[in-house]
């Protein structure tokens, strides 16, 4: 093909199941353009194509509509026989699917960087009333400045279901909303929900819902979380995971609701970066000093020991030696009385005095004004370095070392704050042992936080009382079933095992129909490996000798329990 219309086709930039994309030459201006085709003939015939092509060139026209610099613009759509298609702008450079495909990996930074103008441009375009349906890799463009263009404003916006009957949804099923896979009204979060699948990748090297097949994908994508991505590459800080949950929540009320508000859960993500990566450079700074400085301390002890060894030669030598080495020196020391009186020592001055007389005694009211208006804006990393420099200076002065610890606490906090948020949130749904890691990350920066010890303590026990609850179900079943091994198998003390296994040896050969129900659980815990389990218990059984039945027990027990590394096991009874 030479020409589509009035562009000269110059080659071919890309082919896919709906048609192919041509790089031509816009004749008028000479202005080289992207131009996709779309073959309609591929779809229905009758009046479901007719609908199709007359919808899809009403929304490029619309697409052609929004002026956005990171969006990629829309310039003519027409139709030449059996092919209708669009002319774009062409943007020299590849798509991020390339730069994914190249093995590339982006710093968060980076990943910000890239994310931000086309959350932006998104934004826009939904502001606009376009939804674009089809967010992907492969249609965000990255130009040579690295500048990224968002691509196929119209094109996406054809029905999913058509798409698929055609087999081109298998390429973008991996970045589908649960709404939009199960043939519900799609929004703009349905886009969001892309833009969440995309950052995951790039931020873990992942999918967040993978699979061998179509129907594996479907189903991870509508009922299953994906893996955290901070469980992935534990150098990404934990405010990225809570923007991945909630750009990736299944229920469309519970994500952003625009992507403005998604640019902002990236900014506060990059700060917590941003302070962190300010922390670790002062703290290699910090121990760069303190080993230059120990450096030094050895240096100058080695040259004092060397003044002293040679001051002791001198002082130690006969005095005709030194009366010999003198007269050498031809008129060098007149051998009258005030030659040979020793000379006075000149006074030694204070330590400070050479400081108080050449420069200020302490730091200045414009840089002490600075250090606080840094730490009441809660630029944490701005403020602990500027104390640093100071310090550096004068390092004994009180008001700059505490800015110094409020700054290096902000730092802290910053890091703290989203573990925090995050471990309190998968306790609020039943998560226990998500909040237990997040609390026990969060105790491991900030070892006095009241608030995660309480939550740590409340999803640790939370998560015990399971295992003990099924601790005592497993003794229920056992004791019905004659098993004398599992009846002993979580019993740790030697005694209580002892005891257990005459009365159980007994039990169990002289009766038979055993029937055991426990009711009334309680756990309380004393500590997060000390707990006591109180229930009642009824056992029954037929007594081999008459075959009657019987009660054999019938009471309240009380089990003593102590976790060992994640087992429990019954200590004693009361």
């Amino acid at each position: 093909m030479d020409k589509i219309g009035k562009y000269k086709i110059l080659g071919v930039l890309g082919k896919g199941g709906m048609g192919i994309v041509y790089k031509a030459l816009d004749p008028d201006i000479e202005r080289e353009v992207a131009i996709k085709t779309i073959r309609f003939d591929n779809f229905h015939e009758g009046t479901q194509k007719d609908d199709l092509m007359a919808r899809f060139i009403r929304e490029a026209r619309a697409a052609g509509k929004l002026a956005h610099p990171n969006i990629v613009t829309v310039y003519d759509v027409g139709r030449e026989e059996d092919l209708t298609y669009i002319v774009m702008q062409y943007v020299e450079g590849q798509s991020l699917q390339g730069l994914i495909d190249s093995g590339k990996r982006l710093s968060p930074q980076e990943i910000d960087t890239l994310m931000k103008p086309v959350s932006d441009a998104l934004d826009y375009a939904h502001n606009n009333g376009i939804v674009h349906r089809d967010i992907k890799p492969a249609n965000i463009l990255i130009d040579k400045a690295n500048k990224p263009f968002l691509a196929d404003f119209g094109v996406a916006r054809m029905d999913t279901s058509t798409m698929t009957q055609s087999g081109t949804a298998v390429g973008t099923l991996s970045y589908m909303s649960p709404e939009q896979i199960k043939g519900h009204t799609v929004d703009r979060r349905s886009d969001i929900f892309a833009l969440g699948i995309i950052l995951y990748e790039l931020l873990s090297g992942k999918m967040p819902f993978d699979g061998d097949n179509i129907s594996t994908i479907v189903y991870k994508i509508v009922n299953e979380q994906p893996r955290r991505i901070t469980e992935i590459n534990k150098d990404i800080p934990a405010g990225y995971d809570l923007v991945i949950q909630k750009t990736l929540a299944k229920n469309p009320e519970d994500r952003y609701q625009t992507c403005r508000q998604l640019i902002g859960g990236l900014e506060s993500a990059g700060k917590i970066l941003e302070q962190t990566l300010a922390f670790s450079v002062e703290k290699k700074a910090r121990a760069a000093g303190g080993a230059k400085r120990k450096t030094g301390l050895i240096a100058a002890l080695g040259l004092a020991g060397i003044g002293a060894v040679v001051g002791a030669i001198v002082l130690f030598s006969p005095k005709s030696s030194r009366t010999a080495g003198a007269g050498q020196k031809a008129g060098a020391i007149k051998t009258s009385a005030s030659a040979t009186k020793p000379a006075e020592s000149p006074p030694v001055p204070l330590v400070n005095d050479s400081v108080s007389k050449s420069g200020p005694a302490g730091p200045s009211d414009e840089d002490l004004s600075k250090l606080k208006e840094a730490v009441d804006q809660k630029k944490y990393a701005d403020a602990a370095k500027l104390a640093q420099d100071i310090l550096a200076k004068f390092p004994s002065d009180p008001a700059v070392q505490d800015y110094l610890k409020k700054a290096r606490s902000g730092l802290v906090s910053g890091q703290v704050a989203p573990f925090l948020q995050s471990g309190i949130s998968s306790y609020n749904q039943g998560n226990f042992a998500q909040c237990v890691k997040d609390m026990e990350k969060v105790l491991n920066l900030d070892k006095d936080s009241a608030e995660a010890q309480r939550y740590l303590f409340q999803a640790d026990t939370a998560l015990s009382k399971k295992d003990i609850l099924a601790l005592i179900e497993r003794h229920r079943a056992a004791e019905e079933s004659k098993d004398l091994l599992t009846v002993l198998s979580d019993v740790s003390s030697p005694a209580l095992s002892g005891q257990w296994q005459g009365e159980y040896k007994m039990l169990f050969n002289g009766y038979d129909g055993i029937a055991s129900s426990v009711s009334g659980i309680s756990v309380n815990f004393s500590g997060r490996t000390e707990a006591t389990a109180s229930f009642s218990h009824l056992l029954t059984a037929v007594y081999k000798k008459d075959g009657k039945k019987k009660i054999v027990f019938e009471g309240t027990k009380a089990w003593h329990l102590r976790r060992q590394g994640k087992a429990w096991t019954l200590t004693g009874t009361g």
